[in-house]
């Protein structure tokens, strides 16, 4: 039988080897992690590189059209919604995807795109955009065209003859791109209250909320009319409420 003295220097010995095992362990497993999350490390950032541009679906079955670009066909908004090629095919996607296309593209470059065609419209909606280079980028938000929103700041005052008319994933006209780059929305439900035919060569005077940037020129309609003197004006959906700005001192009044 062990006497008192010799059982706590017995268990003293053992929780002082528990304790060196616990210690070595532990760093043999921190060592591992260490090892573990370094090595992938590589092959993460090559997985993202590879995947940046193209994703889980396979669109090589979709229909390849090739062209080349004239130019860009930006929002009132400021930001990228389509292309427009030399042989006039308009080219949509999201806007989403058009922040990503407007680095991507130039006008005057060749490309392939994969998407969508019109049966007969000069109409194609982008899931996939190859530069001559082999490069790839593709489309994660299937939505094409862009969402009204309202616009504030000072009207543009445009006017050019008609080059090509623009439609929607409906086929329904919904604007117009005059002869020198500049791109003018109508709301298709508009389109009839004109009192004259948008075709190629008519003159257009335009006013309008909109932007005007390095992509060029884009505008929402609210006056137009064939000459400045005869214009009619189209209701703005999207057009901010009358009264002071949201946020400002104004705007918390109320009359007594």
């Amino acid at each position: 039988m062990f006497s008192n003295i010799e059982k706590n220097k017995w268990l003293q010995g053992a929780a002082y080897f528990l304790m060196v095992i616990t210690f070595v362990t532990s760093h043999i497993s921190n060592a591992s992690a260490k090892t573990q999350k370094k090595a992938p490390a590589s092959a993460v950032a090559y997985d993202d590189n590879q995947n940046a541009s193209v994703g889980v679906m396979d669109l090589s079955v979709l229909p390849a059209v090739k062209g080349s670009v004239k130019q860009y066909l930006p929002t009132p908004y400021g930001n990228l919604g389509g292309l427009l090629f030399n042989d006039g095919t308009q080219v949509m996607f999201s806007t989403m995807f058009g922040e990503a296309v407007k680095s991507f593209v130039r006008p005057g470059q060749e490309v392939t795109i994969r998407g969508l065609k019109a049966r007969k419209l000069p109409l194609l909606q982008a899931f996939l955009i190859e530069n001559k280079n082999g490069r790839k980028i593709e489309e994660d938000s299937p939505e094409a065209g862009f969402s009204p929103v309202p616009i504030t700041g000072p009207d543009l005052f445009v006017q050019g003859q008609i080059a090509q008319l623009l439609h929607n994933l409906q086929g329904q006209v919904m604007g117009v791109v005059l002869k020198d780059g500049t791109v003018v929305y109508i709301r298709p439900s508009d389109i009839g209250k004109l009192g004259f035919e948008l075709q190629p060569g008519v003159s257009l005077y335009v006013r309008g909320m909109g932007s005007s940037t390095s992509m060029g020129k884009a505008l929402q309609a609210r006056l137009i009319g064939q000459t400045q003197n005869h214009m009619i004006e189209l209701l703005q959906i999207n057009a901010p409420p009358f009264g002071a700005p949201a946020g400002s001192p104004a705007y918390d009044y109320i009359p007594q």
